[in-house]
């Protein structure tokens, strides 16, 4: 528990011991600062109470007032002579315990000194003491809360990451999959297409099927395989330095991409002729405003979290996590720690530390995923993805398989053809094993090169946060900047 403990003998000076516990229990927190009259649960031993505290806290406050080496019990006793007198017992188990003791020293009161002291306590005079006067205890005591900072953390609790991510897939997926993928392989070969519909003249429509499928396959295999090795370093260059920026920012420096893809997929669906090619180019307008509509959604949701990120620091890392979001977690603290002064105060040490603990546990966990083996990173990131490509693979098979019977069927069937099929559909089985071999390389490299990258600035985080926690040669004046007292830059 920690905090603050307020040594004080009862007096005329009762105001200024309530207006001290007040400001700090405001600051620190209830649970944080201690003070007998105010902390003691009725029914419970105070003898115990005032023990476990002291033996717990951080920081023992003794109040001096005038005449407090001098104060006397009704048989006219100097008080800090009794071996009862839990003022004397206090700062005692305070100094054996190695505990920082600071004299807080009333309006004129003058500081103990050493010859005026037990011998239990008189290295209370060697103590830097701090002055309260009445006039004066507003600019006073916060220089007193700016100096207690470096021993004593706000009440704070980290915010728990969001609960894992869970694909919404599960087997219902890999059921309606199968289930699919028997209706196109036994239900293509079961449409009646007719007699005539193979002609020596001109090849059947399910060919045709099979070499476009076959095509469409080379599309995402060329694109990943150009991200993945010429243009690599160019992207991961651009998403390095995006991700480390805000919401707004990042969706400003992206969406000139965006655009441009946009625009060559309206411009491909607008060059289509005839009404079948308007009609395609209506649909690809709308699924296209559909998808700006969600992305536009999607920037508003992350832009508020990022808002709630920096106000109610820190949180958890979800799990998984993605390379922006962690990027942007060391981004964040990197930003923090701009605006932090030396030495930094207890709760900011605290913070910093766990949430670079917290950076190293998200970086344990991505070394894990780039370890899994192919079919776990398939089904655990890209459920739906595998699925697609399963039905894709069996429609070019049904395909193919409905060509052979119906060159059969017209009498044209020969062994090169029967041959030919067959290589297409391995050439489709070879391309889309192609593409996920080079994504899952592609994401392999990826996330070791985000672990080094990240491990790297937080070790520099690590250092700058033990180097701006050594103490320097004045004092404080303020209390440091809660997260919340000013926005986050860009």
């Amino acid at each position: 528990m920690g905090g603050v403990f307020i040594n004080y003998r009862r007096g005329d000076h009762a105001d200024l011991v309530r207006e001290l516990y007040g400001r700090l229990e405001r600051h620190f927190g209830e649970d944080q600062v201690f003070r007998d009259v105010a902390s003691i649960v009725p029914g419970q031993r105070y003898p115990d109470a005032l023990r476990d505290r002291v033996a717990d806290c951080e920081v023992l406050l003794v109040v001096v007032h005038e005449g407090w080496t001098e104060a006397r019990d009704e048989a006219g006793t100097r008080r800090l002579d009794r071996e009862d007198d839990w003022v004397r017992l206090e700062i005692e188990q305070a100094l054996r315990g190695g505990k920082t003791v600071i004299p807080l020293l009333l309006d004129d009161a003058a500081p103990p000194l050493s010859s005026e002291l037990p011998d239990g306590i008189r290295d209370l005079a060697h103590r830097q003491a701090h002055r309260l006067r009445r006039e004066e205890i507003h600019a006073q005591l916060t220089e007193l809360i700016a100096v207690l900072e470096s021993h004593v953390a706000p009440t704070w609790q980290p915010i728990p990451a969001p609960p894992p991510h869970r694909p919404r897939s599960g087997w219902w997926l890999g059921a309606g999959t199968a289930v699919l993928a028997a209706v196109i392989l036994l239900g293509v070969p079961a449409i009646p297409w007719g007699d005539d519909w193979v002609r020596t003249d001109e090849p059947p429509f399910t060919l045709y099927v099979v070499g476009w499928c076959c095509l469409l396959m080379c599309a995402p295999l060329v694109s990943i395989g150009l991200v993945s090795g010429p243009f690599g370093r160019s992207v991961d260059s651009l998403e390095r330095e995006t991700h480390r920026v805000k919401q707004r920012a990042y969706v400003s420096k992206t969406w000139p991409v965006a655009l441009a893809l946009l625009l060559t997929v309206l411009i491909s669906a607008f060059s289509t002729q005839g009404d079948a090619g308007v009609q395609g180019s209506l649909f690809v307008v709308l699924c296209a405003f559909i998808g700006v509509g969600r992305a536009a959604a999607t920037s508003i949701r992350i832009e508020r979290r990022e808002k709630d990120l920096w106000a109610r620091w820190p949180q958890g890392l979800p799990s998984p996590v993605h390379r922006r979001e962690l990027r942007r977690a060391v981004t964040r603290l990197e930003l923090r720690m701009n605006e932090w002064l030396r030495p930094l105060s207890r709760e900011q040490r605290e913070k910093a530390e766990w949430e670079l603990a917290e950076i190293g546990r998200a970086l344990t966990r991505v070394t894990q995923e780039a370890r899994r083996s192919r079919a776990a990173w398939l089904v655990q990131d890209h459920p739906w993805l595998l699925s697609f490509y399963a039905l894709w693979l069996t429609l070019v098979a049904a395909s193919a398989l409905e060509t052979g019977f119906a060159y059969r069927a017209a009498g044209l069937a020969t062994t090169r053809i029967h041959v030919a099929l067959a290589v297409t559909v391995l050439i489709a089985v070879a391309l889309s094993l192609a593409t996920m071999e080079v994504s899952y390389r592609g994401g392999r490299r990826a996330r070791t090169e985000l672990v080094h990258e990240v491990a790297g600035n937080a070790g520099a985080l690590a250092e700058r946060v033990a180097s701006l926690s050594m103490p320097v040669r004045t004092r404080p004046s303020a209390p440091a900047p809660r997260p919340e007292e000013h926005a986050e830059p860009d």
